[in-house]
């Protein structure tokens, strides 16, 4: 009987950090949608995962990295944006726009968007990416 339990106790402690590796990728996802209902975006899809890979040449040799980034589409006056979070940090950033099947970039915006920055962002004047003309409807939540 002893010797049963020493094997199920291996068997908890083996199991015990796979349970939490897989769990880990599971609760970024979820924080970052939890952070963005919290800066008041409600039509919030679900988590995706994405890893970025990188590979810079140092002297002689090639260093390769890669960084797990979350994402999201959130949906505001009838655009759906994509909003990207890197696992190991504290902000977002509005990353694209889907429109017609498309994901044009969207470049050098600010960080951190809440919904009403969202939404005056969308209705000003700035450039836009192409296709957003056709998602744009200022009378939809």
């Amino acid at each position: 009987m002893h010797a049963m339990s020493l094997k199920f106790g291996r068997a908890l402690v083996v199991l015990l950090p796979l349970t939490l590796a897989t769990t880990g990728c599971g609760s970024g996802q979820s924080q970052f949608a939890k952070e963005l209902k919290t800066a008041g975006f409600t039509a919030v899809g679900e988590p995706r995962t994405d890893v970025e890979k990188k590979t810079k040449k140092v002297g002689k040799r090639t260093v390769k990295s890669s960084q797990k980034i979350f994402e999201i589409t959130v949906r505001v006056k009838g655009c759906d944006l994509e909003f990207a979070k890197a696992a190991d940090s504290s902000g977002y950033w509005l990353d694209e726009l889907h429109v017609n099947g498309q994901e044009p970039d969207w470049p050098e915006y600010p960080e951190n968007l809440r919904y009403a920055d969202a939404v005056a962002l969308l209705a000003s004047g700035r450039p836009k990416p192409a296709g957003f003309a056709s998602c744009y409807n200022p009378n939809v939540p």
